[in-house]
Order: C-alpha cells, then structure tokens, then sequence
C-alpha cells in the first residue's frame, strides 16, 4: 500500500494556526508604525541614533515620557519577533519534525529577538541615568564631556547589538533560512520564498557596518523591506484560514 504524502492537503495545518499566524504577522508588520510616530515625532527617530551626545542626552531628558512609550512599544514588537519567526517556519517547513535549516531559521529568531531587546533597553536604562547626570545643576564641563563620553560609547555598543546585530545580521538569517524552507518544502507560494529572499539580502545591508562599510541603503530602507513581507505572509495565512473555514 501507497504511503501518504506529507504534503497533500490533509496534512495541511489547521485553521486555527493559519488565523494566528496571519494575524500575528500582519500585528508585527504593521506594529512598527507605532514607534516610528512617537518616537519620530520626539527625538527625530531614527535621525536621533546618530545625534552627538551633546544634542541627544537634552533631547532625551526633555521627552523622556515619549521615549519610554516609544521605545516600550519598541520592545514589545521585537520580542514578538520570536512569535513571528517560529509560526513562519512551522508553516514554511513540511508536517512532522523540523530540519536543520528550519532550526536554524528559529534560533536566529530568538538570538534576534534578544538582540533587539538589549539594544533597546539601552534607552530605557542608561541613556536615562546620562542624560540626568547630564543636565544636573552644577556639573563641570569636564563633568559633562564625560558623560557625553560615556553616552557615546553605550550608544554605540547597544546600537552595534541592537540595530547591527539583532534587525541586521540574525534578522536576515531567519528570513534568507525561512525562504529556503518554503523552497525547499513548497507548503507555501514560491513568490513567498522569492520575495523572503529579497527581503532577507536587504535587511542585512546595515550589518556592513561591522565591516566598516557604509550600507547602501538605510535602516528604515531595508526594515520596510521586511514588514511588507510580513504583511503579505500574514495576508497569506488569512486567506488559507478563510479557505479552509469554506
């Protein structure tokens, strides 16, 4: 007797995972618009991550409730990252245990995800003590270039974990790894591996920084990329779960 084939229709998932995970990428596509609004509308995010200390740490103590918010809702949506790398790949990936190259895919969702977090928290912690101390009655200038000095080099250490490492460099590795899968295993549209490939190269153009190279495009270039690509995945997996519910 003929074995069944994995990849036929009954194995296919439930709608019950299709309607989570379509809603759960179209939440992290459109989430970023929230940060972006409060936070560009205080400190001139993200211009401000290049701001010279002497400019941010006022702007910083000055809006620092909007920069909580803002950097809150940051938070929030790169922890939910993880949530979207692991649906992505569980329906990328055939029925049954997964591969290397979908675990793969999944720990550099994770290492992204905490990635992200500690480059965030950068603003939330540190930044907040410096740009106090900074303004603080009585201090020297010396004082305050030292403080400047200190802000400087924390913001480029988060900035290198945070926005080099964790939305650069492991960001693209779970989208260049999820799009072989859905290759690979075909449980999803070829133009969903394609376009993932495409999304996965142009994120990763900022981690050329770690090589001294000056990325052709910006941060919020190559981000847009990959939140479009969210979107149409999570449009996907909706209209799947809507198809199955018929």
């Amino acid at each position: 007797m003929a074995q069944p084939d994995p990849s036929r229709s009954d194995h296919a998932p439930s709608r019950s995972l299709l309607l989570a995970a379509g809603l759960v990428l179209l939440v992290q596509g459109f989430s970023i618009f929230a940060p972006m609004a409060v936070l560009g509308g205080a400190i001139q995010w993200p211009d401000s991550l290049d701001f010279p200390p002497a400019q941010m740490l006022p702007l910083l103590r000055e809006q620092l409730d909007a920069v909580r918010l803002g950097y809150g809702l940051y938070l929030g949506y790169s922890l939910l990252f993880l949530v979207t790398g692991v649906l992505t790949v569980r329906l990328a990936a055939r029925p049954g245990p997964l591969g290397a190259l979908a675990l793969i895919a999944i720990g550099a969702a994770a290492v992204s995800a905490l990635a992200r977090a500690i480059g965030i928290l950068r603003w939330l912690t540190g930044s907040v003590a410096l740009a106090e101390a900074h303004g603080a009655a009585g201090l020297s200038a010396e004082g305050r270039a030292a403080v400047e000095t200190m802000q400087a080099a924390i913001n480029a250490w988060g900035g290198a974990i945070g926005e080099t490492l964790g939305v650069a460099a492991f960001a693209a590795t779970w989208a260049i790894a999820s799009s072989l899968v859905i290759l690979r295993d075909r449980q999803l549209p070829a133009w969903a591996g394609v376009t993932g490939l495409l999304a996965g190269v142009l994120v990763a153009f900022p981690a050329l920084e770690l090589f001294g190279i000056a990325p052709p495009v910006s941060i919020v270039v190559s981000t847009t990329g990959i939140q479009l690509w969210f979107m149409a995945l999570g449009l996907l997996f909706l209209w799947r779960a809507l198809r199955r519910s018929a």
